[in-house]
């Protein structure tokens, strides 16, 4: 599904110049292939049209381009694993009439490995990468930073450098997202959503997490003046998205309202491509006004809070 539902925001340097030429040349370099019978993962580029044979790696729509990565990863249950290594163990310990070394133990396992691997299943995910040449970003729609940094280092390995850094302020947002739901402050056309985390910052424990509440209510206000912060809060963008921020920036659960999602309902099912294109154009045009206008946001609360 091309609807981002995570953003992980990368800064590129000013000086950084993604030429589209060099980088499907580098995706062409890296394309996926599938695991061999002793491989426990395989990661690569695909094309962004979906299960299609295409020679197109990168759909650019006017300065926004879409790139498409697919990894396999081979599954193997730890119980599988378990039970075919005792039985060799126990085999091997009969056949030489005495107990196994840790060591000995340790090349029986990797040997049990060699043999299960060809009958392991696959498991497949496929990630977006969004870079936004305009704005100078590159935005991964994935969980985890371990995630979209294992993606870059391969786009990097290709390209010979990628100058990047993740999005930021010079705030802990913590205490941003505190100072905006303390003193009820008003960024239009962001408006504070019903759901939020708080965490004492010095004690790190003691845990609130609120839904379908008011968050700027008395009751959120006590747990203010007890010491804690929130850590993660829903914020509505009022022109067709919500999402939860959190404080290293990323941004979760992004959820895009139905007069977004059923812009491109005229394009027929038949046009599948034509419709791909289309939905990221009009995501990535959204979406990047959002991360403008929020990070705008959050550097005026900074500004008060100096």
């Amino acid at each position: 599904m091309l609807w981002f539902r995570n953003a992980i925001i990368y800064q590129l340097n000013n000086d950084t110049l993604l030429d589209k030429d060099s980088i499907e040349k580098a995706l062409k370099s890296h394309l996926f292939t599938p695991c061999g019978n002793l491989d426990t993962t395989k990661i690569g580029w695909v094309s962004p049209y979906h299960d299609k044979n295409y020679d197109d790696f990168i759909i650019d729509m006017q300065g926004h381009l879409l790139l498409r990565i697919k990894k396999e990863t081979k599954i193997l249950p730890s119980p599988v694993i378990k039970q075919a290594l005792l039985e060799k163990i126990e085999k091997q310990e009969q056949l030489l009439n005495r107990k196994l070394s840790k060591n000995e133990k340790t090349i029986l396992k990797d040997e049990v490995m060699i043999d299960l691997m060809p009958r392991a299943f696959s498991k497949y995910n496929y990630y977006w990468l969004w870079i936004d040449t305009h704005n100078k970003r590159i935005i991964i729609d994935c969980s985890s930073f371990k995630q979209s940094e294992d993606i870059l280092a391969i786009l990097r390995k290709e390209l010979g450098s990628l100058a990047l850094t993740p999005l930021s302020i010079d705030k802990p947002l913590e205490q941003v997202m505190t100072s905006w739901v303390k003193e009820k402050l008003s960024f239009p056309p962001f408006i504070l959503g019903d759901q939020a985390e708080l965490k004492d910052p010095l004690e790190g424990n003691g845990i609130i997490s609120c839904k379908n509440q008011e968050i700027t209510s008395d009751e959120i206000l006590v747990h203010f003046n007890s010491g804690k912060w929130i850590t993660k809060i829903k914020i509505i963008d009022e022109r067709g998205i919500s999402f939860i921020v959190n404080t290293d920036l990323t941004f979760k659960r992004i959820k895009f309202d139905s007069i977004i999602l059923d812009e491109n309902e005229d394009i027929s099912t038949d046009e599948s491509d034509k419709r791909l294109e289309a939905d990221f154009f009009i995501m990535a045009s959204t979406l990047s006004n959002t991360i403008n206008d929020f990070h705008i946001a959050i550097n005026k609360i900074i500004g008060n809070i100096m």
